[in-house]
């Protein structure tokens, strides 16, 4: 079963900017905090031994020949990006984060991973810009459509390294 997007900003999704545009029948629009490249390699293993997250540098937002507002002209490539907004996943759901179908459109496609039960911190996606002409971008940009789906029972929940971080990268 999924949750409708008017239930989850009063349940699991924090930090909703502007909840009028964002809420949605089927999840809530995700929106952009900030854009990070990475600078150096990652290690993945099997048991975490030897993980080693990749390191990232934020990209930011000027206002660029007299603009008003701060944007990014991205090109193609793939990026890591934040959104404002935070989860605190029930023991019983489960997330999943979809591209909005104007940035697919766009030329740009967006991956992240399942959103565990018992999830609690900050929310990110890869970004990958595959349009040749690139990508302009502004802050709290939505990019993604937050999709949380009600699991048959309670699980123990995620216990990871990633839990109550409060950014990425």
């Amino acid at each position: 079963m999924i949750l409708p997007g008017r239930s989850l900003i009063t349940s699991i999704i924090r930090n909703v900017q502007h909840p009028k545009l964002q809420v949605q029948p089927c999840g809530v629009d995700l929106t952009l905090k900030r854009v990070l490249k990475w600078t150096s390699p990652s290690i993945i293993d099997l048991d975490n031994q030897h993980r080693q997250t990749a390191a990232t540098e934020e990209i930011p937002f000027t206002a660029h020949d007299g603009a008003k507002e701060p944007y990014l002209d991205l090109a193609k490539g793939s990026y890591l990006v934040e959104f404002n907004e935070t989860v605190s996943v029930p023991l019983d759901a489960m997330g999943q984060i979809f591209v909005r179908s104007s940035l697919f459109r766009s030329g740009v496609l967006l991956h992240a991973g399942v959103m565990d039960s018992g999830y609690e911190g900050a929310v990110g996606a890869l970004m990958q810009v595959v349009n040749f002409a690139g990508l302009r971008v502004y802050p709290s940009a939505r990019l993604a459509q937050f999709v949380f789906h009600r699991m048959t029972e309670e699980v123990e929940g995620y216990k990871g390294v990633y839990q109550g971080t409060t950014a990425l990268g």
